[in-house]
């Protein structure tokens, strides 16, 4: 009997030494016996090969193999094993859907598998590859009493290596697998992994400082480490690759993976860049600056008139000029030369407007700097858009129109033709100021809202000493007279005319008629006799003249007289005439169009619109053809939509 007692001490003994022998990896489950020999043996390509986007059901002897990466002990994957095709450079990965947990225990990393298919199936959760048990169109996970009849454990335990990528160089084919990217930080500072609190997975957002891209983190509100702060610092994230609707996120498997050791910061020694070569970068949609850039610029906007907020500025080197769109506000003053760290900043149009959205903290630094020269050109290079974002200077130049204030949006000219427009905001300090009479010299930021602008930083902008050159209309001049001002063909019977005085003096207005020439009529239809309405009309007064059956409260509020002069219908002449005399024409006499006539560009312009003459056109225009224009520029006409009554009653 004593001798048997101490052959049972010897055996506890032996069985006690060899347990602690045992490779930490195998988690006290050691492999036993030499690996199974497997006739069908496949690899993970060619099982997801099979794939063709419904679920594959497999109903024969095959085997796939793969090695473990994921690691369940942490919390941070659940009742599941991830395994890649090879132990470096893998080409595929997928999920095993296993209802157990502490997998880790005999699965762990490196470990080399083998998943007996038969009885299981693969299918496809967004862009990630899964095996588990078939469920109509989707897989069940493995039951916990059945997994390891599928699923052999090999004696191979590899080294992993994890993919080095960007986050640029993320595919699909790199879901499911190991993978590091390096350069990251968290983008907010000060943050844990989750939350906590409570037990929901958490979205993370990193950035990379070598090419400024962002990606998603995702931790488990179960996880160990959920608590644990992200460090502030930046470095490399080692982890398994997944995706969710269109973005890829990454799971670690503990805080071992996150390596921060460098100093946080994305734009610490930023390179020396021109700014045309980062606007250069603009791709035609929103482009991120994917380099760690720095730009010396100097500020043109002035803060201080309040013409612009305190998140906007324009700024400039000697290779081009730009809009900043700044994410707070910031302290600039004209003049201002800064150091700015562009690398993650974004390029974006806003209605025509590129634009560089930054940061304040951006900024590296400001000194003192001086204001750039003006580069001189005339409006019609202004219209090009080959200037925006650059302190220009035009000179020649009077306002349109020099009977309001600079508050608002005003046009300017030099030679009467080709315009440009300036916007001043309401809480400019000079926006209740009138505007210049004279003509001169305009200087400011060239901009764009849908169409070139011009910034004014400040009235001293507008150096304007010249006497005012008065711009009259083409063809055959009428002389100082009354004119058309506004013709209106709106739907139903919202039509009128609108005759204005902007000769200086008052006018009698016997002898002068409005006339229809209806259907390519050589000979006047219906008239009215404007001295029927009022015998004088005062110096800047108009009369309007509109269709009895109008019902736009514009029109039939504004004081006006009804008459079938207005009984027009786009194809119809109309003309204002003086002792029987054609003083000024809307449309061809004697000339049926067959549709209707084009205004300024715009196809059938007296079809359903409203004609409004422009504030630089001072006399009538008997040659309807030069009065219409081939295009905008060229026009006497602005051409409204129809029903734009705004201007009725007003010159």
């Amino acid at each position: 009997m004593k001798k048997i007692n101490l052959y049972k001490i010897f055996a506890i003994l032996f069985i006690a030494i060899s347990a602690s022998c045992v490779d930490n990896n195998d988690f006290e489950l050691p492999t036993i016996g030499p690996d199974k020999q497997y006739e069908n043996l496949k690899s993970l390509d060619e099982i997801i090969a099979q794939y063709n986007g419904d679920p594959v059901e497999f109903n024969e002897d095959v085997t796939v193999y793969g090695y473990v990466v994921s690691d369940d002990r942490e919390g941070n994957f659940f009742k599941s094993i991830i395994i890649q095709d090879k132990p470096e450079n893998p080409t595929v990965g997928l999920e095993v859907r296993i209802d157990d947990t502490n997998l880790g225990a005999r699965y762990n990393v490196g470990r080399k598998v083998y998943i007996k298919l038969k009885g299981l199936a693969l299918s496809k959760y967004f862009a990630s590859f899964q095996i588990g048990v078939l469920n109509g169109n989707s897989t069940d996970r493995i039951d916990a009493n059945e997994y390891i009849s599928y699923i052999d454990r090999s004696s191979e335990i590899v080294d992993i290596v994890p993919t080095t990528l960007t986050i640029g160089e993320l595919t699909d084919n790199h879901i499911n697998t190991l993978v590091k990217i390096e350069g990251l930080q968290s983008e907010e500072k000060g943050l844990t992994y989750a939350n906590p609190d409570d037990t929901f997975s958490v979205n993370r957002n990193f950035v990379s400082c070598e090419t400024f891209e962002s990606i998603i983190m995702r931790t488990s509100g179960f996880s160990t480490f959920k608590s644990y702060p992200i460090p502030d610092k930046k470095g490399s994230v080692t982890a398994i690759l997944g995706k969710f609707s269109s973005d890829y996120q990454l799971y670690i498997r503990d805080t071992n993976d996150v390596n921060f050791t460098e100093e946080y910061g994305c734009n610490n020694n930023p390179t020396d860049a021109s700014l045309a070569e980062v606007k250069a970068l603009y791709t035609g949609s929103e482009t991120t600056v994917t380099q760690n850039l720095k730009l010396k610029l100097v500020i043109t906007s002035d803060l201080s008139t309040d013409n612009i907020s305190n998140q906007n500025a324009f700024a400039q080197d000697a290779t081009a000029g730009i809009a900043l769109r700044f994410s707070d506000a910031y302290d600039l003053k004209l003049g201002d030369e800064i150091e700015i760290a562009v690398g993650g900043a974004k390029l974006s149009e806003y209605n025509g407007l590129l634009q560089l959205n930054v940061s304040p903290s951006n900024i590296l630094s400001t000194t003192a700097g001086t204001l750039p020269t003006p580069e001189v050109i005339t409006i019609a290079q202004a219209l090009t858009g080959d200037y925006q974002g650059k302190l220009v200077q035009i000179e020649g130049v009077q306002f349109k129109d020099t009977t309001g204030t600079y508050g608002g949006s005003n046009t300017f000219t030099s030679d009467c033709t080709d315009e440009l427009t300036t916007y001043v905001r309401s809480q400019a300090t000079f926006a209740n100021n009138s505007v210049s009479n004279k003509k001169g010299t305009l200087t400011g930021v060239m901009s764009d809202f849908n169409g070139a602008q011009i910034y004014l930083r400040n009235e001293a902008d507008v150096n304007f000493t010249e006497d005012y050159t008065t711009c009259g209309g083409g063809g055959t001049p009428s002389g100082d007279d009354l004119y058309i001002s506004e013709y209106a063909e709106g739907s139903s019977n919202n039509k009128y005319i609108e005759i204005y005085n902007g000769t200086g003096s008052d006018v009698d207005l016997t002898n002068y008629t409005v006339g229809l020439y209806a259907n390519g009529s050589a000979t006047v239809g219906n008239t009215i006799d404007l001295s029927t309405i009022k015998s004088t009309l005062a110096d800047g007064e108009v009369i309007v003249i509109y269709n009895g059956g109008a019902s736009d409260a514009a029109i039939t509020g504004s004081g006006g007289t009804t008459s079938t002069v207005t009984y027009f219908n786009g194809d119809d002449a109309i003309a204002l005439l003086k002792s029987g005399t054609v003083i000024d024409v809307v449309g061809n006499i004697g000339e049926d169009p067959g549709s209707y006539w084009a205004v300024a560009g715009v196809a059938d312009g007296t079809k359903e619109h409203t004609l409004v003459r422009k504030a630089s056109i001072t006399k009538g225009n008997t040659d309807w053809t030069a009065s219409a224009g081939t295009d905008a520029a060229s026009s006497e006409w602005e051409v409204k939509a129809q029903d734009d009554f705004t201007s009725i009653g007003v010159r």
